[in-house]
């Protein structure tokens, strides 16, 4: 709860001065955007910690292989790298570039997701 609070103040603040500095100086304004952004990433990446731990708990409990569980991870990783990258964009008044990479994230996303996909559709063929 504590590292919300901390996240949402940095993120207000930065909003707050970046709307200042815009009309001046908005290569400023986006530069402590970004600045801001990668703060607060850096400061979750505690939380990740445990992550392993988890996954490697979810892994015995299901009984499921690593290969398994990679694709839907690297989505999740894809899917945030492609968010926080398009909103930059966006914070630029870059709505195309913001686009462009939400698009070749979706792009990604399903070349990872299609060997899963492959595998399901052939499981539920052996079942016909």
């Amino acid at each position: 709860m504590e590292l919300v609070l901390q996240c949402t103040a940095a993120a207000i603040f930065s909003a707050l001065t970046s709307l200042l500095l815009k009309r001046y100086h908005p290569e400023l304004s986006f530069c402590l955007s970004a600045l801001t952004l990668a703060l607060i990433l850096l400061s979750c990446l505690r939380l990740l910690s445990g992550a392993g731990d988890f996954i490697q708990t979810v892994r015995t409990t299901l009984n499921v292989s690593a290969g398994q569980l990679q694709p839907a991870l690297k989505c999740l990783g894809i899917a945030a790298v492609c968010r926080f990258g398009a909103g930059l964009c966006r914070d630029a008044s870059q709505s195309a570039l913001a686009s462009a990479v939400e698009t070749a994230g979706l792009l990604c996303a399903a070349a990872v997701a299609i060997p899963s996909v492959l595998a399901m559709i052939n499981m539920a063929a052996s079942f016909l």
